[in-house]
């Protein structure tokens, strides 16, 4: 009797884990949407702009390029090495003094509205809400699950990190910090599992994180999980949307008339409030008088909406930058 060929069996893939990442050094983000962004913003070569988020200067960088002799641009960032990166890239223009048409500030684009050489007579102001490659994957921040680092996520160096809050916040208070700004479903169980977990040991590292939302959080649900319950904590620790909402509802007083504000965000809370306060300010107000108890009968809008519908990344950035597939912009002008 013929001998019978075994039939191959097909085997199932294993089940993806998630893969770690080991520290090492990577490059800031590709500045996301570039020509729409300075497309809608550079209205006056000669104007002043601001970029709220300087990061690795790409946005930055290019608003440079374009701008002409005496056009100036004021650009902030809480994160040290941000500001000493930029020091090194724009070098050539911070030797010309006094000349130079970039100013670094280490600050919170928060504190832009308090720049006085700037009220009233800026042209555009920039604000990239994401963060940047180099922040999300080096190993001392604590911003990604994927690499084993302490648990920071300060985008400078005051206030609670996100050690403390996991160690000494109460379980209500961490349910409450997952849900409202990860919108994680597994809020609870994820609460109790940590403050479980933190009267054996304390939460020290990201792993240590990451395992407590891994024995929580079924199998096939944990990536986004995990990226939920990471976005919540940077969120509570940095007091994002406090400051977003913040800037936005001051940055309308050091907008000259005509100059306009950009704003990329990369999640449904931000974006909100983006959308938000741009339609508040849109609405007809009553406008004070200088100088007088009296009021101006009739009611005006502050800001004028340019972009009804946020812009989307089209699908040659997202090919070429699929880190921008979340971004959305919205633009409004001062009137």
């Amino acid at each position: 009797m013929a001998n019978k060929k075994k039939k191959k069996v097909s085997r199932l893939p294993k089940k993806k884990e998630l893969p770690d990442i080991e520290p090492a050094e990577y490059d800031y983000h590709l500045p996301v949407m570039l020509e729409e962004t300075l497309g809608y913003l550079l209205q006056d070569l000669n104007g002043i702009y601001v970029d709220g988020t300087l990061g690795g200067g790409g946005h930055t960088g290019e608003i440079l390029n374009r701008l002409g002799e005496t056009g100036q641009i004021f650009a902030f960032d809480k994160d040290e090495q941000a500001i000493a990166h930029c020091e090194k890239k724009f070098r050539g223009e911070l030797q010309l003094g006094s000349a130079s048409r970039l100013k670094l500030h280490h600050l919170s684009f928060e504190k832009a509205c308090g720049i006085e050489e700037i009220q009233g007579r800026t042209n555009g102001i920039l604000l990239d809400l994401g963060l940047s490659s180099r922040q999300l994957d080096e190993s001392r921040r604590g911003f990604s699950f994927r690499i084993n680092s302490p648990l920071d996520m300060r985008f400078g160096a005051e206030g609670q990190s996100a050690e403390e809050i996991l160690n000494h916040a109460n379980e209500e208070d961490l349910e409450r910090i997952l849900r409202i700004y990860g919108e994680e479903p597994y809020a609870r169980l994820i609460a109790r599992r940590i403050t479980q977990q933190r009267r054996a040991f304390p939460l020290k590292t990201t792993y240590h994180l990451r395992g407590a939302v891994e024995e929580t959080v079924p199998e096939k649900l944990r990536f986004k999980s995990l990226a939920r319950v990471f976005q919540a904590l940077r969120i509570a620790v940095n007091s994002e949307l406090d400051v977003l909402e913040n800037t936005l509802k001051n940055s309308v007083r050091i907008l000259a008339p005509g100059g306009r504000i950009v704003v990329m965000s990369y999640h449904s809370l931000e974006d909100r409030i983006v959308k938000t306060i741009f339609r508040e300010f849109a609405k007809p107000k009553i406008k004070e008088l200088p100088n007088d108890n009296s009021i101006q009968a009739k009611p005006v809008p502050v800001l004028k909406i340019i972009t009804p519908k946020p812009i989307l990344p089209t699908d040659e950035e997202l090919a070429r930058n699929p880190r921008s597939r979340s971004a959305k912009t919205r633009v409004a002008e001062k009137l």
